[in-house]
């Protein structure tokens, strides 16, 4: 009998000009810990569960989105408002159900980040074979 496929992490590598000072703004701005680096071509940050990697790359593309999930939306927005964020979306429930802002790093990449609206949407369902 052969179980079933089940894949239960998604790490982003996300390309960058500059890891170090990534990791950097990472760890200072929005509360990361710098986990590891190779020589100043590849590295990693985690905060909790969550883990992102950046590949130095020669003029990187930008715009990539991370959505990030966490128990309490309003009150990492207000941390990262405090650390001078640059918070391009403000923080608000969407029509989809979900409560969440979005910070564009020194990369022009996006993390967005938020939690279920109950009273909006039922996303019991999604959630629970993860």
């Amino acid at each position: 009998c052969r179980m079933p496929m089940k894949l239960t992490l998604v790490t982003p590598v996300l390309p960058v000009a500059d890891v170090v000072r990534t990791q950097e703004y990472y760890r200072d701005v929005l509360d990361f810990t710098v986990e590891w680096r190779d020589r100043e071509v590849f590295g990693g940050v985690s905060h909790g569960t969550v883990s992102l990697f950046f590949q130095r790359t020669d003029n990187p593309p930008r715009g990539i989105t991370c959505v990030l999930n966490t128990p309490d939306a309003d009150e990492v927005f207000r941390r990262y408002t405090e650390k001078g964020a640059n918070i391009v979306d403000p923080i608000a429930t969407r029509a989809w159900g979900m409560r969440e802002f979005t910070v564009e790093d020194r990369n022009g990449h996006f993390l967005r980040i938020g939690h279920v609206d109950e009273s909006v949407a039922d996303y019991s369902q999604f959630h629970r074979n993860m």
